[in-house]
């Protein structure tokens, strides 16, 4: 069985953009890079059709309006979506299109595309994964504390997901990512998400969440 398209999804910070990249780099014979659309800004360096295809929200709602787009959401107040032409190889046998998207944009796709590989990944652990977010310096306290609030509903959705990754060191996480590819191909068996990780991920997050609410109420209340 060959597969169609490889999403890779999992909450904000856990590295899913950085594997996308790394697998079409070190495979760019098997491997596309999908390049979504969004209505949000472009962060220093970012360039309109390498990161993101950068839009207004007029017209991305265009988009929509044509059915353009295989699958959208809204996430932290912008649009995201995925251009139909991204999968336009589908079923050839290479490239294939690798997808780095949220929650309700994969549901979309397996609706589209049954035999998509969609792989969850998991940070590390939530001291390892907050740092990311923090370290990251590109977003406010506030933009982070909304991405967490989002990441705890798509961390409950793991366990709807049949395959997943702990994405502790980025070049075992590529290979394992390679391997699901291949036992998908021959038709075989599937991973389990790691229950124990997923809560202690859940914690983390309502932690860091009280921690940053107190600085945020206080802040919007001067």
């Amino acid at each position: 069985m060959s597969v169609e398209v490889i999403v890779l999804v999992g909450p904000s910070g856990a590295g899913k953009t950085t594997i996308a990249e790394r697998l079409v780099r070190d495979h760019p014979d098997r491997f596309v890079l999908s390049v979504s659309a969004t209505t949000r800004r472009p962060r220093s360096g970012e360039r309109t059709g390498r990161e993101y295809q950068f839009v207004t929200r007029g017209e991305f709602e265009a988009m929509v309006g044509a059915g353009q787009l295989i699958e959208w959401a809204e996430v932290h107040g912008e649009y995201y979506g995925t251009p139909i032409g991204n999968l336009s190889r589908a079923g050839e046998p290479c490239p294939v299109p690798v997808l780095d998207i949220d929650v309700q944009g994969a549901r979309q796709v397996i609706e589209h595309a049954p035999s998509a590989l969609v792989i969850f990944i998991l940070p590390p652990g939530p001291r390892r994964w907050i740092g990311r977010l923090v370290e990251r310096g590109t977003e406010s306290p506030v933009q982070i504390l909304r991405r967490l609030r989002t990441a705890l509903a798509e961390l409950r959705a793991a366990s709807s997901f049949r395959k997943s990754i702990v994405n502790e060191d980025l070049d075992l996480a590529v290979e394992q990512v390679l391997a699901l590819t291949r036992a998908a191909e021959a038709g075989r068996g599937c991973e389990g998400e790691p229950d124990a990780l997923v809560r202690r991920l859940v914690a983390g997050a309502r932690a860091e969440i009280a921690r940053l609410e107190g600085p945020c109420d206080a802040g919007m209340a001067q």
